[in-house]
């Protein structure tokens, strides 16, 4: 057998590359982003990133005479080391007179789930979780109405962050499955916005009408329809600052994009595009997807493992090893065996796939309730790596075209 190592525990005590063994009679390839292996930055060079903002002023600049910050970042469904960018934000406000006492930080979760002190303490580190408050969204709670956009959404924010009179946001960039990319906009909505706003745009405003198709021509840019509305939530609630990462499949940080939200997130996008590009592969037996950066939201990668196997049939493997399991979503989740969020429903995989392997070592019984119960027969849950293997001999044998995905997360 020969072995391949794959970055796992995102946002665990002690994230690290694993061996995984595979057949040496395999065929396989290892599809990595154009980026991968791209020189980190320094803490100099992300801080001078962040002093030369993109049409907009330096933090300094905006923060004197502010009487009070919101510091937005991002959950723990995504990679974004905010412990890494915070400390130079603080260091901004403080040369602006800002006092730590008016200086707050808000995780902005959208419909996801709240975070316990466990896991917020991992996202911005023990001195600003010890020093700050730090609180979660909240988005069934006290939101402020501010009208519609212009695709006709309604606009409610989170009544703490419009509270604020200076709003920064940290994030990365990434590939997104309906946004295109992460980022901009997306801090407010649905970061910090209310559940019937984040209903509205998801559902109505932009619901898809007809059987699904190809993406639009702009799906993969910054005049994405959802971004567009996005970006239109976050000038109404004024978010003034934001700073953008962009991160190689160890979720570290290899560039910064801050400034004006629409700005810095547009070219931002411009590198994205050519830093998560992965050569094309559709023609497999197998195809295996990393869950990494986004591990607990690890549906992210199944569109990879599954547009990669043959049309004329294969099998798809998603690894999700997150000790936080699978992200509770208040508008896409189940939340029984019957109900769920607003926009809830089952997933199936396309006809060709016919196996899927949802890998974890950390399993959770209701991830049979993500999948439409026809399909079951040919989705397994196994949390045993030499299961995984057995079974793709059975299905296979000794000799398979392997992908395989380090990241199938983050690239596109």
């Amino acid at each position: 057998m020969g072995t391949l190592k794959l970055m796992e525990y995102e946002w665990s005590d002690h994230p690290r590359e694993v061996d995984y063994f595979v057949p040496d009679s395999w065929d396989v390839t290892i599809c990595e982003i154009a980026g991968a292996h791209r020189p980190l930055l320094t803490l100099q060079e992300i801080r001078a990133k962040i002093d030369s903002p993109i049409a907009s002023p330096t933090i300094q600049d905006l923060a004197r005479g502010k009487k009070k910050v919101c510091i937005l970042f991002d959950d723990m469904s995504r990679g974004t080391p905010t412990w890494k960018i915070a400390p130079l934000v603080l260091e901004e406000l403080k040369a602006a007179g800002i006092p730590d006492s008016s200086i707050e930080f808000i995780c902005a979760t959208g419909a996801h789930e709240a975070w316990d002190r466990a896991a917020l303490v991992k996202k911005v580190g023990p001195e600003i979780m010890a020093k700050y408050s730090v609180f979660n969204h909240m988005s069934f709670l006290s939101s402020q109405p501010l009208g519609k956009t212009s695709w006709g959404t309604r606009v409610e924010i989170s009544s703490e962050v419009m509270s604020c009179d200076l709003k920064i946001a940290i994030c990365d960039i990434s590939p997104h499955a309906a946004y295109g990319f992460s980022g901009g906009g997306k801090m407010i909505m649905p970061g910090v916005s209310s559940y019937e706003s984040i209903a509205e745009h998801h559902g109505v405003t932009h619901r898809r009408s007809g059987p699904p198709g190809a993406p639009a021509p702009n799906f993969r840019s910054a005049d994405n329809e959802l971004l567009r509305d996005a970006i239109e939530f976050a000038r109404m609630a004024k978010l003034d600052f934001s700073i953008h990462c962009i991160l190689n499949p160890r979720a570290e940080v290899v560039d910064i994009f801050a400034g004006d939200v629409e700005a810095s997130q547009r070219a931002g996008i411009d590198e994205a595009k050519k830093h998560f590009v992965v050569p094309e592969s559709s023609d497999n037996d197998i195809a295996i997807a990393n869950a990494f950066c986004k591990a607990n939201e690890a549906n992210f990668a199944m569109s990879v493992a599954f547009r990669s196997v043959k049309r004329s049939g294969g099998t798809a493997v998603v690894i999700a090893n997150s000790h936080l399991g699978q992200i509770g979503h208040y508008l896409f989740g189940a939340w029984g065996k019957s109900y769920g969020g607003r926009i809830w429903h089952r997933m199936s995989p396309p006809e060709w796939v016919k196996h899927f392997l949802f890998y974890t070592e950390f399993p959770e019984g209701r991830n049979r309730e993500r999948f439409a119960e026809k399909d079951l027969e040919r989705v397994f849950f196994p949390s045993q790596w030499a299961e995984v293997v057995g079974r793709l001999m059975e299905w296979h044998g000794t000799k398979a075209k392997v992908a395989i995905f380090p990241d199938g997360t983050s690239q596109l």
